[in-house]
Formats: structure tokens, C-alpha cells, sequence
């Protein structure tokens, strides 16, 4: 039943009856004297909504599977249909109406409105328009207000500290020789964070907000032999007594002073399912890649004098020597003002021609995303998102259900990926925030001489923010289909279908060439010049040059090989790549484009309507009734309605003589339209003046009826009038 076959009596009554509910309620829940705290009172509506959502994902689907069983294996037959009771008797003034209404509808419905397929087409759209709208919407909303772009400062400025020199700290940047790692692990890892004698206590001397949790560990990958080359080596996982002496005598004392013999003993990792999904990757390195998983390891101690001494041991039993490939310096800081985690990862890489090459490595992620944690606008933005991602969900399998052949199509296997990556993205939050609480547990009972590594659920965090990347992508991808009612995505998609064979021919042919100017500039400037010294950046760097992006390169860097060969290489790159092929490119989009503008120019000539006229008449009512507080009332402004029509009209000329010019381009434009456009132009004015005088006449029968007639509608019959009421129209008579 609708709302306008609703009595008013009732409407009232509802009103009145959920407006007492609400008041009271807010009464009850202000003045009871009953407070809940503020992260209670989140977790009772989180509560609540998992409530709502068990009930509805997994209560009512099961309900209905029943009873579609007992309907599949008893079937009962059908009732008969009988009427609603209390539905409202129409009169001769609502038959009326609903012919009025009628006659509207017919006035707004046009030749191109009777087209079903395009009709179809359009609710399809606007539908897909409202629900992958409201979800784009809520997605980048929720991506926004998790990610806070302010991390890059922090991130940036670590990456500097420990980088560069100070005027306390050694910097990384400096450590060219091995020998350099231990001043620069007592500098800079030890002093820096010990600093009692500058502010009275234990802290790092950068910043004061900054907190190390745990203690540093200092990790090194060793070859089984002495590596010369850049194959990947094996890396050993034998155990040595100090100096790397063998063979390993295990003397009675081991346990005791196990600080002493732990860094020749490799290191032990607990075998699970989530360690080797999370940690089974490598460090891409300069020279080679460096497992995570593996390792010689070294825990530093809580106090500056255990360190120092740690440091003093380490550099008179030799543990770094020729045969230390990579060592790795972790630390996690945390900054409890800000709510962040910053894990820091130092790798000084020694290579075979004796110098060391150093990286610094800043994650900065707050991984603190609790229900507590999380501001009202979040959860509330959370909430929304969830809805429309089973409303969605919801959408494709019973699209899938009803036209199975479906399946098969581009779109509905991107309505899947959608569907998918959420389940991922969810499943994923689920695990980083387990794994933050299991570390936060264990800052809380351990103690500060142990290392709290924080790489599973950075990990974790990392895959959720691919994940999310991804899911933004192929989101704003789904909108393209929804938005095929606009010329310009139809102009786009007709020109890619057509000219997709071409466009990939030309794409083939630049990248050869590219590929191949790529490789003859890295072979003779590869060994003198950093944009030249990997064969896929060289590649790259041609790619975004001949783009005209040339900020980091300099002509000096072609010349390595030789003046001759360099300008003949620079001039080919130039003119052939960036200049010739380009062009040709883009010469061929545009000769598609054309050919695709006039096919679209010559289909809009025939008898359709456009999407915004399909929603002006498929939801009339609903903007009717949105835009009917906007109409304007009539104001006398102090004349009478004669004066008021004759200002009017006044305006209104004044209005006509300063568009003649415009209503003459309007006419010449007309004019130039062909005998059948003009014809059917002509017969479309005359329906509409014959639907305007019905309705006119129908307006005013029913307020004739509603001045000279009674409660239903029936006029008064004349003295002496011989007509006979059952000569009366059946719509007219008066229900018995």
C-alpha cells in the first residue's frame, strides 16, 4: 500500500505515537542518572549493529532456505486472492484525480518515451547510479579519513636523523668501510638513546615524544663461503663459536651467558602458518636479496654500560668480517601523542669490491585502530560502507541467480573482484588488529631486554593498504559503465572498442624501439652514469624522457660511449621515439575519434530521449514533491492582479527584444531541419495542446463538482431535467 492511499487520521496517529517514543526515550537516557562511558557506549552500538547484520546475513537466509524446502517437498496450494479490507472507496472526485494525474503523465510521456529496450536500459542505469554512487562515495570516505597523509613528515624526517650527521649522531650516509659500523651502532644507536647526562633521563636525544619499545637488534646474513660474484648465494645456518671458530665445542656455561654465544648461533623462528606467509619475503638489496627469516641476531641490552660493552665484545671476536654479506639494524619506536608506530630498518650492504652501501628504511602506521580508538564519524562512515557492500553484494547474486549466463560477462566478473577484495579487506583488518593486541600484550608483561618485532602486523597493514588500492581502482573502473549515459564515456568506449587493435600495434612498436634505445644507452654510460645503470631503468628513464620529463638527466650522460655514438643515440631517442612515434600515436586516436564523433552525430538525429529526461519523467512525483516547498506564491507587491498582468507582460517584451537575436539562430536552426522532422515536430505541439485542453476541461469539472457538488462529487440535478441518472457514465455514478 502506498502512502497516499493512507488516511491522514492514521498518519497522525503514527506521527504523534513514534514522536512520544523518541522524546521519551531521550529523556530516559539523559535524565536517569545512568552514564555509560564513552567506549562502552561504541561498544553497545557495535554490538547492536553485529546484531542486526547476524540477523539479516545469516538468520533470515537460513530461514528462507527452510522454508523454500518445506515449500519444494509439501507443496500447498495457492489461496485465492482476495481484496485488502479497509482500502478506501473511490468517488466520482478521486476517479477524477487519478484521470487528471493520468492526463499529466501523458503530457510529460513523449514518442521517444514508448523505446522499452532504451527505457530498460536507462532504470538499469539509474539504479547501478544510486547503489555504485553511494558506495564510491562511502569507500573514498572511509579511505580518507583512515589515511592520514601528515605520516610523510615523520617519515621523511627518520629517514633524515638517521641519514645524515649531526651534531650527536653519525650518520649512515658516512660508513663507507666496514670497520665505520660499530662507531656508528655506539654513536648513533647507543649514546643517542641514552641520554641522562644531557636531560636527567634515559631517552633518545631527537625527540622526546619518541619512545624506543624493546631494545635494537643487529641481524647479519653470511654466504656458506666467501662470495665473489653476484649470483645468489646460500646463506649458512651453521653454529660457530666465537671468531666463527670451528669446530663448536658446547661448554657447560652456554645458558648462562648466552648473550655471549648468541651471536654465532643462527637465529631460531618459531615455524607457523602466519611467519611464513608474513616473513617469507626478501630484501631487495643493491647487490643481492636478503631473506628475512634467518641470520645471525644480536639483542641489545637495556643499559647504556651493557651495550657498550656488547659493542667492545662484538668488535674483538670479529663478528663482522669479509664474510658478513648484509647487516640489519631494527628498532620500533612508538610515539604516544601522536598514536604512531615507526619501524626503522639500517642495512649496510657489504660488497665484493669492499665498499659499503647503506639504506635507511621508515614505516610510519598507526596500527592502534580499536573500537576505542576510532572517532564517531568513522564508525558511523564504517556502518554505511558495510550496508552497502552487502546491498551490493546482495544486488550480484541475485543477478546471478536469475541469469546464470551472466557469470560469463566483463562487468559481473568485476562485481565479483568487488565483492572478493572486501572479503579480503575485512579478513585483513581483522588480522592486523589480533596481532597489534597479541604485541600490546606483550609490552605490557615483557621486559626490556627483549626486541618486540612488529614486522607481521606492518605486513599486514601493508596488504591491507594494496588491498585497499586495488578495491579504489576497480571501483572507480565499475563507475564507467554506470556512466555510459553521458556522450562523452559513450564517445570514449565506442573509440577504444574500435581502435583497439591499432592503439596495441602502435604500443607494441614504441615499446620495441624503446627497449632497444634502452639497452644501447646502458651498455656503454651503464658504469658511469645512475639513470643508465640497470637495463629496465635505463628503459624507464628513455620511456619518461621521451614523455619530456628530463629533470634528473643531463646530456653528459649519453656521452659515456662516445661524443658520435651519444648524439646519434640522443637524436634517435628524440626525434624517432618522443617526436615521430608519438605523434603517430596520437595521429591515430584522433583519426578514431572523428570517425567515432560522426557515428554518434548521426544516431543522435534519430527519436530518443536522454537519461535526465528519463528521470524527469520516471520520478516526477518524486521531484514534484521534493521542489514543491521551492514554488513561488503569488505577492501582489501593492497592485491589482490587472496592473500585475499588465507589468508582467511589460517585462516580458523587454525580455523578448533582447533575444531576437538568439530566437533567430533558433529559427534558422529549425529551418534546417527536414520535412519529417518538421512534421512530426509539428504533430508532437498539436498532441500536447490537445492533452493541455483535457486537461483544463478535467480541472474544471472537478472544481465544479467540488463547489456545486456534494461530498462525493455529484452535482445537483435541475428541476425539469429529464435525464435519467442511469444514462450516467459508469466512472460518474455514486457507489453503492
Amino acid at each position: 500500500m502506498s502512502f497516499k492511499n493512507i488516511s491522514r487520521k492514521d498518519l497522525t496517529c503514527f506521527g504523534v505515537t513514534a514522536t512520544v517514543l523518541l522524546v521519551c526515550f531521550i529523556l530516559v537516557s539523559m535524565f536517569s542518572g545512568f552514564m555509560h562511558e564513552p567506549q562502552r557506549f561504541k561498544t553497545m552500538l557495535v554490538t547492536i549493529v553485529l546484531v542486526f547484520f547476524f540477523q539479516y546475513l545469516v538468520l533470515e537466509p537460513f530461514r528462507f532456505f527452510v522454508l523454500g524446502i518445506d515449500y519444494a517437498t509439501w507443496p500447498q496450494e495457492d489461496q485465492p486472492y482476495r481484496p485488502e479490507e479497509g482500502a478506501p472507496t473511490l468517488n466520482h472526485i478521486g476517479y477524477l484525480k487519478i484521470r487528471l494525474r493520468s492526463l499529466r503523465s501523458e503530457l510529460l510521456i513523449t514518442e521517444g518515451h514508448t523505446h522499452e529496450t532504451l527505457n530498460q536500459r536507462y532504470k538499469h542505469i539509474a539504479g547501478d547510479l544510486l547503489l555504485y554512487g553511494s558506495y564510491f562515495v562511502a569507500l573514498m570516505l572511509l579511505v580518507v579519513l583512515q589515511e592520514d597523509q601528515s605520516h610523510y613528515f615523520n617519515t621523511h624526517n627518520m629517514q633524515r636523523l638517521f641519514w645524515d650527521n649531526t651534531s650527536v649522531t653519525y650518520g649512515l650516509s658516512q660508513v663507507f668501510f666496514l670497520y665505520q659500523v660499530h662507531s656508528y651502532v655506539y654513536i648513533t644507536m647507543i649514546d643517542a638513546f641514552f641520554t641522562s647526562e644531557y636531560y636527567g633521563y634515559e631517552g633518545w636525544w631527537a625527540m622526546e615524544q619518541w619512545r624506543n619499545i624493546g631494545v635494537v637488534r643487529l641481524r647479519q646474513v653470511r654466504p656458506v663461503n666467501c662470495h665473489i660474484g653476484l649470483g645468489t648465494p646460500k646463506w649458512d645456518t651453521n653454529t660457530y663459536a666465537p671468531e666463527w671458530l670451528l669446530p663448536y665445542h658446547r661448554l657447560h656455561y652456554t645458558e648462562k651467558f648466552w648473550r655471549i654465544y648468541d651471536p654465532f648461533v643462527p637465529a631460531k623462528y618459531e615455524p607457523s602458518f602466519l611467519n611464513g606467509v608474513l616473513l617469507n619475503y626478501d630484501h631487495h638489496g643493491y647487490m643481492l636479496n636478503y631473506p628475512e627469516v634467518g641470520g645471525y641476531v644480536v639483542l641489545m641490552m637495556s643499559t647504556k654500560v651493557n651495550c657498550v660493552k656488547q659493542i667492545q665484545y662484538l668488535q674483538s671476536s670479529y663478528w663482522l668480517d669479509k664474510n658478513t654479506s648484509a647487516l640489519f639494524i631494527d628498532l620500533t619506536m612508538y610515539n604516544a601523542d601522536a598514536n604512531l608506530f615507526t619501524l626503522i630498518t639500517l642495512r649496510v650492504e657489504n660488497t665484493p669490491f669492499g665498499i659499503q652501501l647503506p639504506r635507511v628504511h621508515v614505516d610510519t602506521v598507526r596500527m592502534l585502530g580499536s573500537l576505542e580508538t576510532r572517532s564517531n564519524l568513522v564508525l558511523f562512515i564504517l556502518f554505511v560502507h558495510t550496508i552497502l557492500v552487502i546491498l551490493f553484494a546482495r544486488g550480484l547474486l541475485s543477478k546471478i541467480w536469475h541469469h546464470p549466463a551472466s557469470v560469463h560477462e566483463a562487468w559481473t566478473m568485476v562485481d565479483l573482484t568487488i565483492c572478493v577484495l572486501n572479503v579480503v579487506l575485512m579478513v585483513l583488518a581483522i588480522m592486523r588488529d589480533i596481532e597489534t593486541s597479541t604485541l600490546l600484550e606483550m609490552v605490557e608483561t615483557s621486559t626490556k631486554g627483549q626486541y618486540l618485532d612488529f614486522q607481521r602486523p606492518l605486513r599486514l597493514h601493508q596488504l591491507l593498504s594494496i588491498v585497499k588500492g586495488f578495491l579504489v581502482c576497480i571501483t572507480t573502473l565499475r563507475l564507467w559503465k554506470v556512466l555510459q549515459f553521458a556522450s562523452v564515456f559513450q564517445h570514449f568506449t565506442h573509440t577504444l572498442f574500435s581502435a583497439w587493435r591499432a592503439v596495441v600495434s602502435m604500443g607494441v612498436i614504441i615499446m620495441v624501439v624503446l627497449m632497444a634505445i634502452g639497452i644501447t644507452l646502458a651498455v656503454p654510460n651503464g658504469n658511469n652514469s645512475v639513470v643508465f645503470s640497470h637495463m629496465v631503468q635505463s628503459v624507464v628513464t628513455c620511456m619518461w624522457y621521451s614523455m619530456g620529463f628530463n629533470g634528473d638527466i643531463r646530456p653528459a650522460d649519453f656521452f659515456h660511449g662516445g661524443r658520435i655514438l651519444g648524439i646519434i643515440v640522443y637524436l634517435t631517442l628524440v626525434f624517432l621515439l618522443a617526436i615521430i612515434l608519438m605523434n603517430v600515436f596520437a595521429s591515430v586516436i584522433y583519426d578514431y575519434f572523428n570517425e567515432t564523433s560522426r557515428n554518434l552525430k548521426e544516431q543522435s538525429h534519430r527519436s530518443s530521449i536522454t537519461f535526465l529526461e528519463f528521470l524527469r519523467v520516471e520520478y516526477a512525483d518524486i521531484f514534484g514533491a521534493t521542489f514543491r516547498c521551492l514554488r513561488k506564491t503569488y505577492n501582489r507587491r501593492g497592485h491589482t492582479v490587472a496592473e500585475n498582468v499588465e507589468l508582467e507582460l511589460n517585462r516580458r517584451e523587454l525580455i523578448k527584444a533582447k533575444s531576437d537575436s538568439l530566437k533567430s539562430t533558433k529559427e534558422l536552426k529549425r529551418a534546417r531541419l527536414s520535412a519529417e522532422e518538421q512534421s512530426a515536430d509539428y504533430r508532437i505541439r498539436g498532441e500536447k495542446l490537445f492533452k493541455l485542453r483535457a486537461i483544463l476541461k478535467l480541472q474544471i469539472e472537478i472544481l465544479e463538482r467540488l463547489v456545486f457538488g456534494d461530498k462525493d462529487g455529484n452535482l445537483p440535478t435541475p428541476p425539469g431535467s429529464d435525464s435519467d441518472p442511469e444514462d450516467m457514465p459508469e466512472m460518474y455514478r455514486k457507489r453503492r
